[in-house]
């Protein structure tokens, strides 16, 4: 009898603790049932919290974590999506309207419409409106296949300054041609690295195009530094500037300062340098203040 005294209180408790367990996993259990009816239906803002030494931690942890990346993944469709309507509207202006002025050059010299004189003139506007579309159509697909992932790297060793060197004499008929004046800091000496070089050139070409094009700049001055474990490559003109509310968003595709479509070129050559930058583990940096000028650094890793 004593011992059935003594055994009670404890068969009492471990009956308690067993039903109050059974009653939290089940409480736990209809908050994670909860919690995935809310994901499935599309709501991604929930998460479910547990202490962290509870038995079901790990998988509330593990249920977190793919909640927040399915968000993640949502809002980058989303930006994309919005990317791909501003694609759809840009086609509109930037291809739909030059192949119907393209058409109308064409009809006119072949339908005799124009004197021997006009049509020459009408053939040079009408071959220089199709090699700007084409110009267009070939950004554009190259900056689709970036962000698609099917861009394929083709590293090599090289001599950065000797590659930069190259890229930049390129451009100075044309800075030439524009009146503008330039300066060039580049190592005589020998800096290797690895990179894709044809990728390399490309966002050089795209940042150089880029000042003269719509900075309305005097000078353009590329800088190359050479530091512990980095190389800095800096593109710098004394033009007009970016606003600061066009800032965070000039390398966005499609994004244009002058949205009256005053300054030419797709909107597609910035965006081009940041997919490719990224791609090639280059960093990119920008600062530029109204009326002064803009500056677009490279930060490329020398190599081990």
């Amino acid at each position: 009898m004593f011992y059935m005294r003594l055994l009670l209180p404890f068969m009492f408790f471990t009956i308690f603790y067993l039903v109050y367990k059974r009653y939290m996993e089940r409480k736990r259990l209809n908050q994670l049932v909860n919690l995935l009816k809310e994901v499935e239906s599309g709501n991604y803002s929930k998460r479910g919290v547990i202490p962290l030494n509870d038995e079901y931690s790990e998988i509330y942890y593990l249920i977190n974590k793919i909640i927040r990346r399915n968000q993640n993944d949502i809002i980058e469709i989303n930006r994309l999506n919005q990317g791909n309507k501003r694609i759809l509207t840009s086609l509109s202006h930037d291809i739909k309207t030059p192949i119907a002025s393209l058409l109308g050059y064409l009809e006119a010299i072949d339908k005799k419409l124009v004197d021997e004189d006009e049509r020459e003139e009408y053939f040079k506007i009408a071959l220089n409106k199709a090699y700007k579309l084409n110009e267009y159509t070939n950004e554009l697909f190259q900056l689709l296949q970036l962000e698609s992932g099917e861009y394929i790297l083709r590293n090599q060793s090289c001599n950065i300054c000797e590659e930069t060197r190259r890229s930049f004499i390129a451009w100075v008929p044309i800075l030439e041609k524009h009146n503008i004046k330039y300066k060039v800091n580049i190592p005589e000496g020998s800096i290797i690295t690895t990179l894709d070089v044809q990728a390399y050139e490309r966002i050089l070409d795209n940042l150089i195009k880029n000042a003269i094009i719509h900075s309305r700049c005097e000078e353009i001055s590329i800088d190359l530094i050479e530091k512990e474990n980095m190389i800095q490559v800096k593109i710098s003109d004394d033009g007009i500037g970016i606003p600061r509310n066009s800032k965070d968003m000039i390398i966005d595709r499609l994004y244009k300062v002058d949205t009256s479509r005053k300054t030419k070129g797709s909107g597609l050559g910035l965006a081009i340098v940041k997919e490719l930058a990224d791609k090639c583990n280059i960093s990119l940096k920008y600062d530029s203040e109204e009326g002064k000028g803009s500056s677009f650094i490279l930060g490329v890793k020398k190599a081990l």
